[in-house]
């Protein structure tokens, strides 16, 4: 369903745990068919077509909600 969302950028990010780790992230920014914008951030451990599909494809229909009612 990729139809749902259209990634237009994507950053790599490094944050920092409470315990002083450094932890690898992905940044995805999307915007759905009906325009609205958002992003979602996956672990680097995670980033992946199986895990990340599913993730954008939520987010594009939880903001789409509004535009379908």
């Amino acid at each position: 369903m990729a139809e749902l969302y259209e990634v237009t950028d994507v950053r790599e990010r490094t944050r920092f745990t409470a315990g002083g780790n450094q932890v690898k992230e992905f940044e995805v920014f999307f915007r759905t068919v009906h325009g609205a914008t958002g992003s979602v951030t996956i672990r680097a451990a995670d980033y992946n077509a199986k895990t990340l599909k599913p993730t954008l494809e939520a987010a594009a229909t939880e903001l789409d909600l509004p535009f379908t009612l």
